[in-house]
């Protein structure tokens, strides 16, 4: 994902611009900066209060839906005594709830001109903010990684997945899993172009090759790993759809058999959260993300971007949040336990669904013995 904001207008996409370039080492590291000249036509910055507002209320909704499911989650036992995988819902939640905290010092120093005026001459504030948002947007991608090969796991093998994966182990995941980003982002502190007066973002801080190798090589990726594993977890389902119909029709199965597609098909009900989650993460990613590579392809051909391109950008930049709040929502929606254990946050709790009434004639020998002898008590009594 290309981040950076123009600090031109032009409304000619073809027209050639006079640049000037300036080389300068940043670390031992040789990097060029290219100043694109443009006549003003229209002020692109009259958006900015518009682009602002619309993140900031994505931002404002998105903080406190999760913060709600965070609060849940944390007073609920699903935690301490729920199925591992309530351990990577919440690990999602919580990288949604970071990326709108660390999202909003950025796009203040974007588009107001106070915050302009505070990080053009501030390193470590810009490289933090910068890093924080680096962060909070590639938690989100592993986090749906992580939570998708669970659930590849859980369908292609309950088995092997009910002695291995275990809380325990699922927060060891996501514990190095934040180490690694951790440590990606912070390699900026120490390796970077940043410079005084310049615009605080990415293409002006992130090196040439750390931008190549390391970011987008991680990104896309991550990216790539999720559409596959997807797809595949696709596949399985269908294919343990089709043998559970076809093993339930059989006369013959055994009841341990039963209740084990019975439990395999709970199972399943988490897989659509993941489906939906995935479907709203490249919805809302795909827009802005093609956004910024083609202003980013006039930018790097020396000619200055259309106006219309440049406010289109800039006022898509909250899509790319709305899955901030599409999630919280979808597992309470889709999950059960997560809703009981928000309703129960405010009071209120499902009423429990009746059991049907059991037939004699479903009961085993046992059963029927006992009840016959409680009967029989009663009557002499």
């Amino acid at each position: 994902m290309a981040i950076f904001k123009m600090t031109y207008d032009s409304t000619d996409p073809a027209e050639q611009l006079t640049t000037s370039k300036f080389d300068f080492d940043a670390d031992n590291t040789t990097s060029s900066v290219i100043i694109i000249d443009a006549p003003l036509t229209k002020d692109i910055s009259i958006w900015y209060p518009w682009a602002l507002s619309t993140v900031y209320l994505v931002l404002g909704v998105g903080l406190i839906l999760n913060t709600i499911t965070v609060i849940a989650y944390v007073k609920s036992p699903l935690l301490s005594r729920g199925k591992p995988v309530h351990q990577l819902i919440f690990n999602m939640t919580i990288s949604d709830l970071i990326s709108c905290l660390v999202c909003q010092p950025f796009v203040l120093f974007q588009y107001s001109k106070a915050g302009e005026r505070y990080i053009s001459t501030r390193k470590l504030p810009c490289i933090g903010a910068f890093a924080g948002l680096v962060i909070g947007f590639d938690s989100t991608f592993t986090a749906l990684l992580l939570i998708t090969c669970e659930r590849l796991f859980a369908i292609i093998s309950p088995l092997q997945h009910m002695h291995r994966v275990t809380r325990r182990s699922a927060r060891v995941a996501i514990l190095v899993a934040w180490t690694l980003l951790t440590v990606k982002s912070s390699i900026l502190f120490y390796w970077n172009k940043w410079r005084p007066y310049y615009p605080c973002i990415g293409v002006m801080i992130m090196p040439d090759l750390y931008s190549l190798y390391i970011y987008n090589t991680t990104l896309y990726t991550c990216m790539g790993l999720i559409v596959l594993f997807n797809i595949l977890l696709g596949v399985v389902v269908v294919v343990a759809k089709r043998r559970a119909r076809t093993m339930m029709a059989s006369q013959t199965t055994a009841k341990s058999v039963r209740r084990q597609i019975k439990s395999s098909q709970n199972e399943l009900k988490i897989v659509k959260i993941v489906f939906l989650t995935v479907c709203v993460l490249f919805v809302t990613w795909i827009p802005t993300n093609t956004l910024a590579n083609m202003v980013l392809s006039f930018v790097t051909k020396g000619q200055a971007p259309p106006y219309d391109l440049l406010a289109a950008y800039h006022m898509t930049r909250a899509i790319t949040l709305l899955g901030t709040v599409a999630d919280p929502l979808i597992y309470f929606l889709k999950n059960s336990q997560c809703r009981d254990a928000v309703l129960k946050l405010f009071g209120r709790a499902e009423p429990p669904k009746p059991r049907p009434q059991q037939s004699v004639y479903s009961l085993d020998s046992n059963t029927v013995e006992s009840k016959l002898s409680e009967v029989t008590v009663k009557t002499d009594a």
